[in-house]
């Protein structure tokens, strides 16, 4: 038995999202200004977000799309648990792929990356996603949603063996 079970995991992370959508409706300076953002945006050679000075229409809307993220990820992660494993080892992959896509994209497209132009002149469709706020964003939920997936795969184990030992011992009654 673990200590920490998987929808343990996703409550927290909505938590988080309902909380870093607050910041970035009310201080969104305060998300770009964190240790981890800087350290890995340094550590990648991402440049720092510089339009996270005040609120914005765009804060606004990355705080409401994090909220409408927590407050249903919470609901799903309340639901019966039978239900909400099948839910969940669905969705995790996806979130997992689509996560480490727009970080694989900011890292080799970055100026000077693998993939990425040599002069920020030949800006292209994603180049306001090329900073260290989105790669840590990015980052982070891949280590937290696999973190996620690991568990669900171990609890759909134990739910498939308690379903086993529930159908033998009716087997035994009749």
């Amino acid at each position: 038995m673990a200590l920490i079970s998987a929808f343990t995991l996703i409550r927290a992370i909505s938590l988080f999202h309902i909380t870093a959508a607050y910041f970035f409706l009310t201080a969104p300076r305060m998300m770009a200004d964190q240790n981890i953002v800087f350290v890995l945006g340094e550590a990648m050679k991402l440049p720092h977000v510089a339009s996270m000075d005040k609120p914005s229409e765009a804060s606004a809307f990355i705080a409401v799309i994090l909220a409408l993220l927590g407050v249903s990820d919470l609901t799903a992660a309340s639901m019966h648990e039978e239900v909400a494993i099948h839910y969940w080892v669905a969705n995790v992959p996806v979130r997992l792929t689509f996560f480490f896509v727009v970080t694989a994209y900011v890292y080799l497209f970055k100026e000077g990356g693998v993939l990425g132009s040599v002069s920020a002149r030949q800006g292209g469709i994603g180049e306001p996603l090329q900073n260290g706020l989105v790669f840590a964003f990015g980052f982070v939920e891949i280590a937290a949603w696999f973190w996620v997936f690991t568990k669900l795969r171990e609890e759909r184990g134990q739910l498939a063996k308690r379903r086993m030992d529930k159908q033998k011992l009716e087997e035994e009654h009749m």
